[in-house]
């Protein structure tokens, strides 16, 4: 999507895919993992809730979010005074254990020498339309190693492809897409529900939701 629709979209309070709560989906995959000192990326993180679980596991949480008013009621919402700075293309808020980017993902950098050991995509790649994705995986690519734990929710449904946000992004599309980079994933079907909405009036019946993590 153009950078104007997301920005749009937080102005107009069309955040239904915000949370309030942790997701327990996230929960469940990291709760026995060890995430103290450890660097996690969250893309598209909006205002998400699932950004204070991991500091409050110890972790440091770089998230990406390209809406200044998510980031702003982010600190605001949760009572953390950040402190700022500006690069040329991002303006970073920052607290104990977290590094929030303000700005375009796909012109994020980390800083020299910073690996990512967990990945974890709630709203990101759902985001974008097939013609971005590419974009979206190559610029993975550069963020992760082979080490880094992937951890990444999806949806599916028996109605158009290009329909969305949330898009349906084909398991066969993210399979091959990692595998090319050199992660084999695999994925659980963890909830199937009727559609509603406007997704009931674009003619889908069905959606599911996927999550993916890498095979071991």
């Amino acid at each position: 999507m153009e950078k104007e629709f997301w920005m749009q979209a937080w102005e107009d309070r069309r955040i239904g895919f915000h949370q309030s709560q942790y997701n327990p989906v996230m929960t469940e995959h990291y709760k026995d993992l060890e995430l103290k000192d450890k660097n996690v990326l969250i893309p598209l993180a909006g205002k998400s809730k699932d950004i204070l679980y991991f500091i409050e596991r110890g972790a440091n949480v770089t998230a990406i979010e390209l809406s200044e008013m998510a980031v702003k009621e982010f600190f605001e919402e949760n009572g953390i005074v950040p402190q700022l700075s500006k690069t040329a293309t991002h303006t970073i808020y920052e607290s104990q254990g977290l590094k929030f980017v303000c700005g375009d993902f796909f012109s994020y950098s980390p800083d020299q020498g910073k690996h990512f050991d967990y990945y974890y995509d709630r709203a990101c790649i759902v985001a974008l339309p097939m013609e971005m994705r590419q974009s979206y995986y190559k610029k993975i690519e550069s963020l992760i190693a082979i080490h880094t734990d992937i951890f990444i929710i999806t949806f599916a449904h028996n109605g158009p492809k290009d329909f969305g946000p949330p898009f349906y992004v084909p398991e066969e599309e993210i399979l091959t897409a990692y595998k090319n980079i050199g992660f084999d994933l695999n994925f659980t079907v963890f909830n199937e529900s009727k559609a509603e909405g406007r997704f009931k009036e674009a003619g889908i019946d069905k959606m599911k939701r996927l999550h993916w993590k890498k095979q071991i």
